[in-house]
């Protein structure tokens, strides 16, 4: 996954952020200072959340930017 492709979350994660849509725009990798990787910054229902990188193995590629 990479910046500007529209993913679908999975229901646990709308559930958990009380999201009106399952379906993100990925913004940008955002590095971490604990030793893991990154994260993500997403854009959904008008806003903008950082959400982990396990949402690349959880979630679903819609639409991949080129």
């Amino acid at each position: 996954m990479k910046v500007g492709d529209a993913i679908k979350l999975q229901s646990g994660t709308v559930k958990h952020w009380g999201l009106k849509t399952e379906v993100a725009i990925l913004l940008e990798k955002l590095p971490r200072s604990d030793g893991l990787e990154y994260d993500w910054l997403v854009a959904i229902d008008g806003r903008c959340i950082e959400l982990g990188r396990q949402l690349e193995q959880s979630s679903e590629a819609i639409n991949e930017s080129r």
